[in-house]
């Protein structure tokens, strides 16, 4: 049995039963002693520098040395890579690579140490930390979360009762250099230089370089939601209406607006004004929701899209929003008011989308079945949430007050780690293409061959069976829908040993070719006897 394996699973097993045990309360004695640590030559040299961010004594504190896991990692993976290109020699050249320098160059082995710490508060909430221990400094993967933690100021553009917020440092550019890197080191300096031309002629048509943008996107992300009380948006998605909670909601992305202005500007599908510095672009079209009528605005760098010009004209004059929220002031003083990601969310804001099941009850079945498992999924919350995420000179502490603690991503990790993924697609790849071959093979078989002559069925049977064809070709028709970004399509592009839909048959003589694929209306088909069945049934 692989070492590391081994060695991973029992501590991701240990971390899961010390963290999760629930522990018997009896009296400690007065003469015992505390458990004191190790002595020195025996700890972990990362030890001391995790645990200051940390609390110990509460529901779960976890320590775990990481330091070289990484680039032993990375072996195994080799390993494992080549043991599939054995089987399936597509893979060999993956085989062939150095996933230690891979590893290094996308960042994973920066971090030496991990900890974690979850402390019930009286209130229900849990006070949590993560620290992840980078003394080298971060590249590659982590670079993307930023650099120096600043003040947080975006939140007065948000209302007092804001329910969604979100404010994050990000650094594309970095995650750019990090792929471009990477596809050197795979396929070599060419493909590298190849993949940055396209990049630099991607959206040329449209007035924009798309490698302008990457490197723009280096400042802040902010997200404003708002839900309305009482109110409710009703839009057209699929055959039947849907409705969700109204709301409002302003994104703003710092770096990209002046990169895409000119695309804007040149985009038939809006109507552009100025105003000082800025410039705003409303869609002429309704959206698919009614109320919903989003705008873009540039103002320099910045990029702002709404639901609406008078919300966002409201975030955008506003002298003193969601800072002044009581308790979104007291959250973010215990936190720090400095960081580089912060996240606030009110109870209305789930009590709002669990109510989306009940607001849809003549919604098709799969939908209805879809919004009622969100809907009993979504916790129930009784406290606003906050958690603030800043980049310290040694690594990164994420810390918040949230409705659960940490436990439950520990034993997460224990059963979904990259380790378990990795053996169970070493074993599955190999059956699933089998399994594809002999299902193309026994596609290519039935089309080849000439259908049978249908058995005459009574006419309520053939409508059943017709009624079960369309259902068949409506479901494919929204796979390509979705797939192709499209609003309709042939039967040609739905049916055939390769498609959706491997073949149709005939019960009285019909023609499916016939059929019209829009998206949003039902499909009909029109028997010789004058019959005309209609899916979904009307």
């Amino acid at each position: 049995m692989n070492p590391l394996l081994t060695r991973s699973g029992v501590a991701a097993l240990v971390l899961t039963v010390s963290g999760c045990a629930k522990k018997p309360e009896a009296e400690v004695p007065a003469n015992r002693a505390a458990v004191g640590l190790v002595p020195e030559a025996e700890r972990s040299r990362h030890f001391e520098a995790v645990n200051s961010h940390l609390e110990l004594g509460g529901t779960l504190y976890a320590y775990a040395d990481v330091d070289g896991d990484a680039l032993a990692l990375a072996a195994s993976a080799q390993a494992l890579v080549r043991q599939i290109a054995a089987a399936q020699p597509q893979m060999a050249p993956l085989g062939r690579q150095d996933f230690k320098a891979l590893f290094s160059e996308l960042g994973l082995n920066d971090v030496k140490a991990i900890g974690l710490s979850s402390v019930r508060e009286s209130g229900g909430n849990f006070r949590n930390r993560t620290f992840l221990f980078a003394p080298d400094g971060r590249h590659g993967l982590l670079a993307v979360l930023g650099g120096q933690p600043g003040r947080f100021v975006g939140a007065r553009l948000a209302p007092a009762d804001t329910d969604f917020y979100s404010e994050c440092e990000f650094d594309v550019s970095a995650l750019y250099d990090t792929i471009k890197a990477v596809v050197a080191k795979v396929s070599g300096p060419e493909a590298a230089a190849s993949f940055e031309r396209k990049l630099k002629d991607a959206g040329a048509k449209s007035g924009f370089s798309a490698l302008d943008v990457i490197e723009g996107l280096n400042g802040r992300l902010t997200v404003i939601i708002r839900m309305a009380p009482g109110s409710t948006l009703d839009g057209k998605v699929g055959p039947k209406p849907v409705r969700i909670p109204g709301f409002d909601a302003v994104l703003r992305v710092d770096g990209i607006g002046s990169a895409l202005q000119g695309s804007l500007e040149k985009n038939d599908s809006l109507t552009g004004s100025v105003s000082g510095s800025r410039h705003l672009f409303t869609m002429r079209e309704p959206t698919a929701f009614a109320g919903i009528r989003a705008v873009l605005e540039v103002d320099g760098k910045t990029l702002y899209a709404a639901t609406s010009a008078d919300f966002l004209r409201e975030c955008l004059d506003r002298q003193a929003g969601l800072d002044a929220n009581p308790q979104f002031a007291a959250g973010l003083a215990a936190l720090g008011p400095d960081g580089n990601g912060l996240t606030w969310v009110s109870p209305r804001f789930f009590s709002r989308l669990k109510e989306i099941g009940s607001m849809n009850p003549d919604a098709a079945p799969d939908l209805r079945r879809a919004l009622d498992v969100f809907s009993s999924n979504l916790p129930t919350v009784t406290q606003p949430l906050f958690s603030v995420r800043s980049n310290l000179p040694d690594g990164i502490l994420m810390r918040s007050n949230w409705n659960r603690s940490l436990k439950p991503d520990i034993a997460m990790f224990t059963v979904y780690n990259p380790v378990t993924i990795g053996l169970v697609a070493a074993m599955a790849i190999p059956a699933f293409q089998k399994v594809q071959q002999a299902s193309h093979a026994k596609a290519a078989a039935t089309t080849t061959r000439p259908p049978a002559a249908p058995p005459q069925l009574p006419a309520s049977s053939q409508s059943s069976r017709i009624m079960d064809n369309l259902r068949a070709l409506n479901e494919a028709a929204e796979r390509y829908y979705a797939d192709h970004n499209a609003t309709s399509a042939t039967f040609e592009q739905l049916v055939g040993p390769d498609k959706y839909v491997p073949a149709v048959l005939p019960v009285a003589g019909e023609d499916y070719r016939t059929v019209l694929f829009k998206k949003g209306r039902p499909l009909r088909i029109y028997l010789k006897d004058g019959r005309v069945v209609t899916y979904p049934p009307q």
